[in-house]
């Protein structure tokens, strides 16, 4: 009778700690599980293209500004607000022939969040 209590209590403890492990294991892979952070770059950074993508992973909504300079010059600014979770595709509209061959400079900033990505730009 006691070597079958040892086996149910032990295969008791072992789904508990299994369960307890896995939880954890979910939390770990979870993003946003107590995390804030966001993220900008390019969707292609081989191509001639500036579209940029800027995820927010802050856990609440989030107002981003940016501002787009070639050869330290603003050519053009912008604001987007992003719900939590979520990432918005931006898609400049530039004449770049004009400015050839340029370095673009892109700032994104939300509250004291302040993220730069850079692309040489030889067209």
């Amino acid at each position: 009778m006691s070597s079958k209590i040892i086996v149910i209590t032990t295969i008791i403890l072992l789904i508990i700690s299994f369960s307890v492990l896995f939880v954890i294991e979910a939390k770990n892979h979870d993003f946003d599980y107590k995390k804030s952070w966001s993220v900008v770059y390019f969707e292609n950074p081989r191509d001639n293209s500036l579209d940029f993508t800027i995820e927010n992973h802050e856990g609440e909504k989030m107002e981003y500004d940016y501002e787009i300079l070639i050869d330290d010059k603003k050519v053009a600014e912008d604001e987007v607000g992003i719900e939590k979770g979520a990432k918005q595709e931006i898609i400049p509209v530039l004449d770049l022939y004009k400015n050839s061959p340029a370095n673009i400079t892109i700032e994104v900033s939300a509250k004291d969040l302040k993220y730069r990505i850079y692309k040489n730009l030889g067209i």
